[in-house]
């Protein structure tokens, strides 16, 4: 008898850093399938910061972000 299983539920967050970058992120939590991505980045396509990654990576990612201009910031995103 196979019991119906509840959907994982997502985990969404969206932080402004100081330099006026917007960060939004989503995933389920215990599942490396996070991604991370800057909400104003440019105009056609949003530019990802990390992709299929852990949520400890994604938190320790924003940390270090906290500090950097918005033009170190989008240097790191994968375009």
């Amino acid at each position: 008898m196979d019991v119906p299983r509840k959907p994982l539920a997502k985990s969404e967050g969206r932080k402004q850093l100081r330099s006026g970058v917007v960060i939004q992120w989503r995933g389920t939590p215990h599942l490396d399938d996070w991604v991370a991505f800057i909400v104003n980045g440019g105009r056609s396509k949003r530019l990802i910061l990390a992709d299929h990654t852990s949520e400890r990576r994604v938190k320790v990612l924003l940390r270090r972000l906290e500090g950097l201009p918005r033009r170190e910031i989008k240097r790191l995103a994968k375009s």
